[in-house]
């Protein structure tokens, strides 16, 4: 395990393809009337915010919006299981559900919850392409 490779470069890359490819794939369900309407919807039953609400999702959002999108930048950089499995998945799995649950933390919610108040804002979870694209909207 080449650890400063693994942290310093791959990680980031996860980071970067995660937040692009699920950005892309939210955008879509909810540009597409068709695709919102028998597919993402169900997602949207939480108004109020629960960090299960993450994965709570139609199986092809799950698989093409929620799992697709981790796993891309693993299948990308051919990143080492401990990369993946020990750092990453569980990093990404603690940031989906604090983007759903509805909690203050340092002192704002996050800009993913806010989406679900919003609709037509905050699409990404971690909002980097919502503020270069401008559909990030300031939470509460």
């Amino acid at each position: 395990w080449m650890w400063r490779r693994e942290l310093l470069f791959k990680l980031p890359l996860h980071v970067i393809v995660a937040e692009v490819s699920f950005y892309a794939v939210h955008y879509a369900l909810h540009r597409s009337t068709c695709l919102y309407r028998r597919i993402h919807k169900i997602h949207h039953r939480f108004v109020a915010p629960t960090a299960m609400a993450c994965v709570y999702a139609h199986p092809l959002e799950f698989a093409i919006g929620n799992i697709l999108p981790i796993y891309l930048g693993c299948m990308l950089t051919n990143a080492h299981p401990l990369t993946c499995y020990g750092i990453w998945f569980p990093l990404a799995m603690v940031g989906t559900c604090k983007g759903h649950c509805g909690y203050r933390i340092l002192g704002s919610i996050d800009p993913h919850d806010a989406h679900h108040l919003y609709f037509g804002h905050n699409y990404g979870g971690m909002a980097l392409l919502d503020r270069v694209l401008g559909t990030y909207l300031v939470s509460a």
